[in-house]
């Protein structure tokens, strides 16, 4: 059992990495402040929908992130109870 929980952990964990990259180049590429005139609102629109996915790419990390640790306890529990009881 101990095995393909490690195996899931590694997909989660590759996926959980792969995310963070995405979302630092995500980010290094847009501006924290844009400055819009009246005929900008384009623009305006264009930048609530970069934030409107990079908060929704921020939720998926933090899902990816909450099961990689919960994999890596239950990991360590299961490996404590075959020494244990094993």
């Amino acid at each position: 059992m101990l095995p393909t929980t490690i195996a899931i952990w590694a997909v989660v964990t590759i996926i959980l990495i792969a995310l963070s990259i995405h979302r630092s180049i995500f980010i290094m590429r847009e501006q924290d402040t844009i400055f819009v005139s009246q005929g900008e609102r384009s623009t305006k629109n264009e930048y609530a929908t970069i934030m409107q996915r990079l908060r929704r790419l921020e939720f998926i990390l933090k899902i990816f992130s909450f099961a990689s640790g919960a994999l890596t306890l239950l990991m360590a529990v299961m490996w404590l109870y075959e020494r244990l009881y094993g």
